[in-house]
């Protein structure tokens, strides 16, 4: 019988948390110029700038500490499938030495031990889909989570500064050049989490 061994396959990092927006977002337009260098050129047509997510995921306080929580449930998770399986392989050995020695009485007692081990196999794999299961549907709530939170700040920011569309990219990605002040990053990071602070800080 072969050894078994699982590993919990699960996406980590912060890549997990970055938030693709599929689309745009459109907001009313009331003007206010109290901002650093991060007000759009006002050409007479919709206002557009846009945020870079790598940076933002990486730089948001909320983004960080959900992260590291989703990692250390992670880890948990991948500690106790590897232990299951590493004594489950243990029992798998134990077996095959007593099979190769004539260790069983009867070959009924070794086709009965040979089925337990391939219950323990089964419910092993249960658990492993159950825990890759449970950690995508926390990955997309966290997801939710942090996107929710954006496009609820950026309703108000737009409104704020005037922006009629804000945009998302990537490195690599849409945007690939735009002139001073349509790369609105540094200033929604910072806003971000100074109300992050805040709500912490009660």
């Amino acid at each position: 019988m072969k050894k078994f061994s699982f590993v919990l396959n699960a996406v980590s990092g912060i890549a997990v948390f970055v938030i693709l927006f599929s689309g745009c977002m459109q907001q009313q337009t009331s003007r206010n110029s109290d901002s650093d260098n991060v007000s759009a050129p006002n050409t007479g047509v919709a206002r557009i700038v846009y945020i870079n997510t790598d940076t933002l995921m990486n730089q948001y306080l909320l983004a960080i500490e959900l992260n590291e929580a989703f990692l250390k449930k992670q880890e948990e998770r991948r500690t106790e499938l590897n232990v299951k399986a590493k004594s489950l392989d243990q029992e798998v050995n134990e077996f095959q030495r007593k099979l190769q020695n004539n260790g069983f009485l009867s070959e009924a007692r070794a086709i009965d031990a040979r089925d337990q081990l391939v219950v323990k196999q089964e419910n092993l794999r249960r658990l492993q889909e159950e825990l890759i299961d449970k950690t995508a549907r926390e990955q997309s709530e966290l997801n939710k989570q942090l996107f929710d939170k954006l496009t609820v700040f950026l309703t108000e920011y737009s409104k704020e500064k005037g922006f009629d569309i804000v945009l998302s990219t990537q490195l690599g990605g849409n945007v690939l050049f735009a002139v001073n002040g349509y790369d609105i990053t540094k200033e929604v990071v910072n806003r971000l989490n100074e109300d992050y602070k805040k709500n912490s800080s009660k």
